[in-house]
């Protein structure tokens, strides 16, 4: 049990939040039973502390860990609201996190699957620019070809993106300083490519 009055020999509570979130944390990954806190003798409690306290915790273990194996002792009726309110702001901030990461791989399953559908295309009228543009080889253009859509929206749904630059270094730094007609021109000229790409994709 962790008794806080004797940890920080103090009863107001304001910036230790972040070390007791570090010391519960080595107790819940070293042992198997629960965590006990106990807030006797502790007068004053700030929202501050209870934010640092919580937040790594929940963002680690998750909530349901921390309602399985967190107690807190003698924590005052106010000082439970504060607690509340903090565990409350931190899943809230964790649920939009989520949502976030959701939306931003729906984009790229979307993106991929764009990207897909017009390598498949491409291979199906031509097959050497299909290669060439996408940077692949004659077997994968092949197999493009001959993909269907619910084959392309399952490879999409990984959220990944399934092709990757293969411009070299060298070449992004001689179109960085070209003008718009410029790179037009470069990049409708035809072979020289091992100046262009990496040789790895020829």
């Amino acid at each position: 049990m962790m008794t806080l009055i004797r940890l920080f020999k103090r009863d107001t509570l304001n910036s230790q939040g972040t070390k007791l979130s570090r010391l519960v944390t080595e107790q819940l990954i070293n042992s198997k039973d629960d965590c006990s806190v106990d807030f006797k003798g502790i007068l004053t409690v700030t929202p501050l502390f209870f934010q640092d306290f919580i937040f790594p915790l929940i963002t680690r273990f998750g909530s349901e860990i921390l309602d399985d194996r967190l107690r807190l002792l003698n924590l005052k009726e106010d000082h439970l609201a504060s607690y509340r309110d903090a565990y409350d702001q931190t899943g809230d901030y964790i649920d939009k996190l989520y949502a976030h990461q959701e939306n931003h791989s729906n984009d790229l399953s979307n993106l991929t699957c764009e990207l897909l559908i017009k390598a498949r295309e491409l291979s199906r009228t031509d097959l050497s620019a299909a290669q060439l543009i996408f940077g692949i080889n004659s077997s994968l253009a092949k197999s493009f070809a001959s993909m269907d859509i619910e084959s392309i929206q399952r490879i999409a749904n990984a959220g990944i993106i399934c092709f990757e630059p293969r411009l070299s270094p060298e070449f992004a730094a001689q179109m960085a300083v070209l003008d718009a007609t410029e790179i037009d021109v470069f990049l409708n000229i035809v072979g020289g490519l091992e100046d262009i790409y990496e040789t790895q994709y020829l």
